[in-house]
């Protein structure tokens, strides 16, 4: 809004309004240094003054309104990234929040991404955990390439990998803890869980990071922390072999390897089968294994 403005060295003003975006000039009469008196319009010096003087309060108020406008826009812009962050899923625990207790397959929205379905497990340990691996009648096969890996494979009802990228996406939207359910040929089950858990993006071939074990089983897994993922026609490992090949398995293998939870099914072959080493040794091959991840949540 504009007050008064002085116009040059004349000893006079010209007091402005703006209504509904019109500038009124509201004086009649004007006195210049010789002290001879123009109605308005009728001074030559009035009427440049005017002209630019209408120019420039144009341009201030069409400034004005266009700043006005990209404020209302990042207004509008923010208050929708804020409805959306609070009703979008964007993993199984916000699942949970939204009420849903019931374990199934539910699409969740992580950051940056248009969103894809997971299975969400709602009765385990409270709930709220996205399952990424599921493994209990050897009907798929896991021995599978890299591209598969990483895009996923599988039916979510039965057996499957999420994918490797999804896992990333997930994981990388705040601090999440694993859990590894499992169960032995013998019925017995145990689980381990670890605090710390992420996997990497692409660029560091979706390296493993896992830290803080508690669980009724032994610790297999740490051991492999900060290890790339390796398949079989996709070498990353520690080793100067390729343990993904031998072992028949997509995985995070050090040199190679105290668990193997995407190896042969059923295999009793050293090193094969779906291994907990601290609890089946190498030649036992599990009858269950569902790795899943949940965010840490405030409640």
């Amino acid at each position: 809004m504009f007050d008064i403005i002085s116009l040059f060295h004349l000893p006079t003003i010209i007091v402005l309004t703006i209504n509904s975006g019109k500038i009124c000039y509201c004086n009649h009469v004007f006195h210049d240094e010789n002290q001879t008196t123009y109605k308005s319009g009728s001074n030559p010096i009035l009427a440049v003054t005017n002209q630019l003087l209408h120019g420039q309060v144009k341009e201030l108020f069409e400034d004005d309104s266009r700043v006005l406008l990209r404020n209302q826009e990042k207004q509008i812009i923010t208050r929708s990234e804020n409805v959306l962050n609070e009703r979008v899923p964007r993993d199984c625990a916000d699942i949970q929040l939204l009420g849903h207790n019931t374990t199934g397959i539910y699409k969740i929205y992580p950051t940056g991404t248009m969103g894809f379905s997971v299975r969400c497990d709602m009765d385990t340990d409270g709930g709220g955990w996205t399952v990424f691996q599921r493994r209990f009648d050897g009907s798929v096969n896991f021995a599978r390439g890299w591209t598969e890996y990483q895009v996923g494979f599988g039916n979510m009802e039965g057996e499957f990998w999420l994918g490797n990228q999804q896992i990333h996406m997930l994981t990388s939207q705040g601090w999440y803890e694993l859990r590894v359910d499992m169960r032995r040929t013998n019925r017995h089950r145990f689980y381990a869980k670890y605090n710390v858990f992420s996997v990497d993006s692409l660029k560091d071939r979706y390296r493993l990071i896992v830290d803080g074990f508690s669980g009724s089983g032994g610790d297999s897994f740490s051991g492999q922390s900060s290890y790339r993922f390796s398949t079989i026609d996709s070498d990353n490992d520690g080793s100067s072999g390729n343990c993904a090949s031998l072992y028949q398995g997509g995985w995070w293998y050090a040199s190679c390897h105290s668990s193997n939870l995407n190896g042969i099914y059923g295999s009793q072959q050293y090193g094969k089968g779906l291994n907990w080493v601290s609890t089946t040794g190498y030649y036992e091959s599990l009858s269950f294994t569902e790795m899943k991840t949940r965010r840490w949540v405030s409640k």
